[in-house]
């Protein structure tokens, strides 16, 4: 049960010495994520002002690449990773069925239980797939997922690939789910095009080569605050909340500076921090970047649906879209 989690205790620690870590904690940490790198790195450089006598280096990829990463490490009986933070429950899921991620210390936190898996990996902040719009190449709005297969967005749709980015994973399996995937059969004949990446097709839609794009939310929203042409809409449907759990490696030579670098992501300074980033914290009363609705309605997770069907939504967005 993922209220549990707030309970239980790291075997052997107290209470009062599990809230909270040494100042003077010191060593070197490995964070393997595919979070934008300047976010991550905006909090590593908070985390050390807390902790100066840590260094932690950064291996920053798509989700794909971070995760084929790690798994050839762990084949070879060797994973460099103390930390992983990625766009992938699945695979989160994965590593603590093969017992190979740590119990996180989250205790005294307060953490919502919503933003916690089990007890191996959880939130630190939220993020939604959303339809973003270029007002000046678009001046039919989509309210939902659905108006997309309408003739006014032929050829001037794009989202990223979900055999590259977790979080295109996560929409290409939610509405697979929810809409089947007669929808994006209409969306490759709609003429939907894939790029590689969230910045990628963020950028291609500010520069007004599409009129909408399936992405990220907190990326359309520091668009738009530099003035970019861009509406960001939350679709009737729901928005798509995209899992980007962090957790620590059972291999881990540095526990101790692991699990204080993901209670850090949980203080009043890395929260303040991601609202700023344009991101929604997930910790209660942590405040909220501008224009992000008081309640954001989501469809319900796919995330056992992506699980099992996996290597099938990869085969099946290929051929649809003919990606190599």
């Amino acid at each position: 049960m993922k209220h549990l989690l707030l309970t239980a205790a790291l075997s052997g620690l107290s209470l009062a010495s599990a809230q909270t870590a040494p100042s003077n904690l010191s060593g070197t940490l490995t964070l393997y994520t595919s979070e934008v790198q300047a976010d991550v790195q905006a909090q590593v450089d908070a985390f050390k002002q807390r902790y100066p006598k840590v260094d932690v280096q950064l291996f920053r990829s798509g989700t794909g690449e971070v995760t084929a990463k790690l798994n050839a490490e762990l084949e070879a009986g060797n994973p460099q990773a103390d930390l992983l933070w990625v766009a992938d429950q699945t695979y989160f899921d994965t590593l603590s069925k093969r017992n190979l991620l740590e119990k996180l210390n989250l205790i005294g936190l307060k953490v919502p239980a919503s933003a916690v898996y089990g007890d191996t990996s959880a939130e630190v902040r939220k993020l939604y797939n959303v339809i973003g719009v270029n007002t000046n190449v678009l001046k039919t709005i989509p309210k939902s997922f659905a108006d997309l297969k309408l003739p006014a967005y032929q050829n001037k749709l794009a989202m990223p690939n979900p055999l590259f980015s977790g979080g295109a994973l996560s929409t290409a399996g939610t509405l697979a789910q929810q809409l089947s995937w007669d929808y994006f059969g209409a969306l490759a004949k709609n003429g939907m095009k894939i790029e590689q990446s969230n910045p990628i097709t963020t950028t291609k839609l500010i520069n007004g080569e599409y009129g909408a794009a399936l992405l990220v939310d907190y990326a359309l929203r520091r668009e738009m605050a530099k003035g970019a042409p861009i509406e960001v809409v939350y679709p009737s449907e729901g928005a798509i909340l995209v899992p980007t759990p962090i957790g620590v490696l059972k291999s881990s030579k540095h526990k101790a500076l692991a699990q204080a670098f993901v209670r850090f992501l949980y203080s009043p300074t890395a929260q303040a921090n991601f609202a700023k980033l344009s991101y929604v914290p997930v910790m209660p009363g942590a405040p909220r970047p501008a224009g992000v609705p008081a309640s954001i309605p989501t469809l319900p997770s796919a995330a056992a649906y992506i699980a099992t069907n996996k290597a099938e939504i990869g085969q099946r967005f290929s051929a649809l879209f003919d990606l190599k």
